[in-house]
């Protein structure tokens, strides 16, 4: 139950802290803690293995609700990832100094916005409970504060002590509600349990998309199709919605209806004024390679471009970029995302000998011309 932040200023939520939470205003401040650590500099600080620099990230809670269906096996990154990835938290602890001052920054920045601490102090009441109930299992004590003296700091330092929890809340008018995240997080974590669960609290608006991820769950993809278009019907303007119908078709193999709806997913992200999720553009791109008429590769080729910056560091993502120029028959950008994927493996000189094949063309487009150069200066 737990959250952390990484050199290349990602926030990481684990689904057992989603899972648990009760409102959104603890996951307002859960964020706001993080947020500290990257604005204080304690990433830096603790940097282990990662030299790379990045821009900040966006952080928009909506950007939870984005988890794919089909879960994120090719670890492709979004804005906010939903996982258990405990390889990058190793290599960015922090000590007990570091966590009181993320947890000062979070309170004066929600003192900012006007908002109460509330979410941190519940949050922080949740893991004093679990560190009792387990105290030999975990070594949260080690790096991290008291959590009664958290909660003395919190209590004292927060300007507004307005006691309203929310379990529902908008973004530009998209409506997000906890429970529907947390049914969809089953769907990610193939928890069918979790899912059952959730149906002894279940409200009535949701039980049209409980029986979607139900149906998903017991490999009932046609009925799960079905549901989700229901649903539609009732959030016209969400986008997350014909991502996740999106995400139905590709795993029925429905390519087009699949590309489709990733479309209309993107259309209405421009519309709300939103930036779309790196993902659902990814997702289109992948649908699109699956139809293979030139066109459509054409297309996906074009985005996966459009994706390099955010996803440059990502093995597969270079597959994908190969596959497709191969397919295309565009041979010197298919060399060059070959010597991209040697670079990621470090297997230097094979990357140098792909990247100068690719050089001899004199077709080869100026984007990859640029990126085999620097990898033939790659020292």
């Amino acid at each position: 139950m737990n959250a952390f932040v990484t050199g290349n200023n990602y926030i990481y939520i684990h689904t057992g802290l989603l899972e648990n939470l009760d409102s959104f205003e603890e996951l307002e401040g859960i964020i706001a803690h993080e947020i500290g650590h990257l604005t204080l500099g304690h990433v830096e600080s603790r940097k282990i293995l990662s030299k790379k620099n990045s821009n900040l990230i966006n952080i928009g809670i909506f950007a939870l609700l984005g988890a794919s269906l089909s879960g994120s096996s090719n670890n492709l990154h979004g804005s906010i990832l939903v996982g258990t990835d405990f390889f990058y938290k190793k290599q960015y602890k922090y000590n007990r100094t570091q966590e009181l001052e993320a947890d000062i920054f979070s309170i004066k920045a929600l003192n900012k916005l006007k908002k109460s601490s509330i979410g941190l102090n519940r949050f922080f009441k949740k893991i004093e409970k679990r560190n009792k109930l387990f105290s030999s299992k975990n070594n949260y004590y080690s790096s991290h504060p008291n959590p009664e003296n958290r909660l003395e700091i919190i209590n004292s330092l927060s300007q507004f002590k307005d006691n309203k929890l929310n379990t529902i809340t908008y973004y530009k008018n998209i409506e997000l509600d906890l429970q529907k995240l947390k049914i969809k997080l089953t769907a990610y974590t193939k928890n069918k349990q979790k899912l059952k669960i959730i149906k002894n609290n279940l409200k009535e608006k949701n039980k049209i998309f409980y029986s979607s991820i139900n149906s998903y769950l017991n490999h009932d993809i046609k009925n799960s199709i079905k549901n989700t278009i229901k649903y539609q019907k009732q959030n016209k303007n969400n986008p997350f919605v014909d991502e996740m119908i999106g995400s139905l078709y590709f795993i029925e193999g429905n390519f087009k209806k699949a590309s489709m709806n990733y479309n209309q997913a993107l259309e209405k992200f421009d519309k709300l004024n939103i930036l779309s999720p790196p993902n659902i553009k990814l997702s289109l791109a992948k649908s699109l390679l699956e139809i293979e008429d030139k066109s459509s590769l054409k297309k996906s080729l074009l985005i996966l471009e459009e994706l390099i910056p955010m996803k440059y560091d990502s093995i597969y993502f270079w597959k994908l970029i190969g596959i497709t120029a191969n397919k295309l028959g565009y041979k010197p950008e298919s060399m060059v995302a070959i010597a991209e994927e040697k670079i990621l493996k470090r297997q230097y000189k094979k990357a140098k000998h792909f990247a100068f094949k690719a050089l001899k063309f004199k077709n080869i487009k100026p984007l990859y011309k640029m990126r085999a150069l620097d990898i033939m200066n790659y020292k």
